[in-house]
């Protein structure tokens, strides 16, 4: 299944904000790190259970 507009332009508008914005399984997190990064996608924001938290979902 291909990609609709929507998908798209969220891609690019998070990557032109700095972001890697991969998108987590399901669509329910994206990538934080900036683009073209090495390793694990990791989103900082989205999953942390307390402000304290240092990221919220890792994935490969």
């Amino acid at each position: 299944m291909g990609k609709t507009a929507d998908e798209e332009a969220s891609r690019a508008a998070g990557q032109a904000a700095g972001y890697c914005w991969a998108p987590y399984r399901g669509g329910r997190a994206r990538c934080t790190k900036r683009p073209g990064h090495r390793g694990p996608h990791v989103d900082h924001y989205t999953g942390r259970q307390s402000p304290t938290d240092m990221q919220g979902v890792e994935w490969d």
